[in-house]
């Protein structure tokens, strides 16, 4: 019952098992492949796991699961190994919003392809923009039933993936006049927090996930940097936790201006003294940047509530907390930064990324480069 070792297609490493397990009803040996596991304890989880399984059940374990509600229980509870409490969350909720309500009771022999398709061009139907990855969570579900043979084929699989008219959408981001507007009635509504969490969104163009997860060990003001290797979500019980970013490019070191860094010294000041009042002492380099009256995280959502409040009472051109990095990336653009820089700025996996999300911006500067090169060579 050895758990080996190996290397997958993309050069990362991963755990697998191929036990005999006994011999089945018609006399021939039976053997169970797993892999993919991330860690070797994994990987003996899942090894004990089904030993007990076919101890208790025998080796036509057909039976053990017959509805796609149980199914799914067990999917999650092997999902919850590998990948982050975030994308649990986000599982969960589109899978038992928009899936088990139409297929959970049934039996798993009992859903044809056709069921599946109906199902996805209901959900394509309903406007849900969501509906492809709908789709792709409850393949992969049903992939896992394949695996764990316990489903005979992946009904979904075969499904056919309405497309969606292609609707040119523009870019929202606040221009150069619209930012420093807005940072004009930020000043005048005097708190003086929330100035420095939208100077660092808008000034660095980070997430507001990521500047919330963010420790003043994490801020330099000396070297005016600030190091990105977190972020803030919440789990699928809706409690706040910190972990690390979904892409390894979004680790990252980010310089600031000094502006910036002139009003976070001033708020750390702040913070030391406004939270010494409540009780709290504040001087920890493991102190959080931006927390709460009681020194709590915050959730993401009141970063929402704080710029739609903006909004509403100095009648703002809408925005999201988002696209202040939309506006942070289009204004670097414009002001001649090469997309390189911008991209690994932002923290994009690929430059491809960023000129697919800006290239709106891209033509407006084009139109000069015939008149930045006659000013270069000077005839």
């Amino acid at each position: 019952m050895e758990i080996k070792k190996y290397t997958k297609k993309d050069g990362s490493t991963a755990y697998m098992f191929n036990v005999y397990v006994g011999l089945n009803s018609k006399g021939k040996n039976v053997y169970r492949k797993r892999q993919g596991f991330k860690t070797k304890k994994q990987a003996q989880i899942a090894l004990a796991k089904l030993l007990e399984d076919i101890e208790e059940n025998g080796l036509d374990n057909r039976s053990v699961v017959l509805t796609f509600q149980q199914l799914y229980d067990k999917w999650l509870a092997q999902h919850r190994m590998n990948v982050k409490p975030s994308t649990i969350a986000l599982n969960r909720r589109f899978v038992e919003g928009h899936v088990l309500p139409y297929l959970g009771e049934y039996k798993l022999s009992e859903i044809s392809v056709i069921q599946c398709q109906d199902l996805v061009n209901k959900w394509f139907n309903q406007g849900y923009k969501q509906y492809p990855y709908f789709r792709k969570v409850t393949a992969q579900i049903m992939r896992y039933g394949e695996a764990m043979e316990i489903m005979s084929s992946n009904p979904m699989s075969k499904t056919i993936l309405p497309r969606a008219k292609e609707e040119e959408k523009r870019l929202q981001f606040y221009t150069k006049d619209e930012l420093n507007h807005f940072f004009e009635c930020l000043k005048e509504f005097g708190n003086f927090k929330q100035l420095a969490f939208f100077r660092m969104l808008a000034f660095t163009g980070c997430r507001k996930s990521e500047i919330l997860s963010l420790q003043w060990k994490d801020l330099d003001l000396k070297a005016k940097s600030i190091s990105i290797g977190k972020t803030l979500a919440l789990d699928e019980f809706g409690s706040i936790i910190i972990q690390t970013p979904k892409t390894a490019s979004s680790t990252r070191s980010i310089s600031l201006d000094s502006e910036t860094v002139k009003i976070m010294s001033k708020w750390r000041v702040m913070q030391r003294t406004d939270y010494l009042s409540m009780g709290f002492n504040t001087s920890s380099e493991d102190q959080y940047i931006f927390t709460n009256a009681q020194n709590e995280l915050y959730y993401p959502q009141v970063v929402n509530d704080w710029l739609n409040y903006l909004i509403k009472k100095y009648d703002l051109p809408k925005i999201t907390p988002h696209h202040f990095r939309h506006s942070h990336a289009s204004l670097l653009l414009q002001a001649g930064v090469p997309i390189k820089e911008v991209s690994e700025r932002l923290g994009h996996k690929d430059v491809k990324i960023t000129l697919e999300i800006y290239s709106h911006v891209m033509p407006e500067e084009a139109e000069k480069t015939a008149d930045k090169f006659a000013q270069f060579v000077g005839f």
